[in-house]
C-alpha cells in the first residue's frame, strides 16, 4: 500500500549526484524545485515536487524556450543515480493496479525514458 508522502533523497544526495540542492519556492514553501545544468550546452533541467501532495513536474529548456513538461502525482519517490559517467533521476509512479516510473538521464547528455509518452 502506497504511503501519503513520498520519499526523496538527502540534500546531499542532490548535490553529490546532481551538483545542486532542491531549494522551496517563493511562492509555495511545499513545494521544493532544483535547478540542473546539462553540461555546458544552455540547457537546463528543473525538478519541482510537492511531498505532502506526492507530485513531480520536470522540464528541460533551452535558450530560453521550455520544449519538455512532464507532471506526475501519486508519486511515491525520487530516486537518483549515478553510475560510470551517467548520472540522473528516477521518479516512480503508483496508483492501485498500476505502477510506472520516468528516468531522466542529466549527464553526460540529456536523455528521457518514460513509458507512458508515445512519440511518433
Amino acid at each position: 500500500m502506497a504511503s501519503n508522502t513520498m520519499e526523496i533523497p538527502e540534500d546531499i544526495d542532490f548535490i553529490t549526484v546532481l551538483g545542486t540542492a532542491p531549494e522551496p519556492m517563493e511562492h509555495d514553501p511545499d513545494v521544493w524545485r532544483v535547478e540542473i545544468p546539462v553540461g555546458d550546452t544552455g540547457v537546463c533541467v528543473t525538478l519541482s515536487f510537492d511531498i505532502g501532495g506526492r507530485s513531480v513536474r520536470l522540464t528541460r529548456e533551452s535558450m530560453g524556450v521550455r520544449d519538455i513538461e512532464i507532471y506526475r502525482e501519486q508519486v511515491d519517490r525520487i530516486l537518483l543515480y549515478s553510475h560510470e559517467e551517467e548520472r540522473g533521476i528516477i521518479v516512480e509512479v503508483g496508483v492501485p493496479g498500476f505502477k510506472c516510473e520516468f528516468r531522466v538521464s542529466i549527464s553526460p547528455r540529456f536523455h528521457l525514458v518514460d513509458p507512458m509518452l508515445y512519440l511518433e
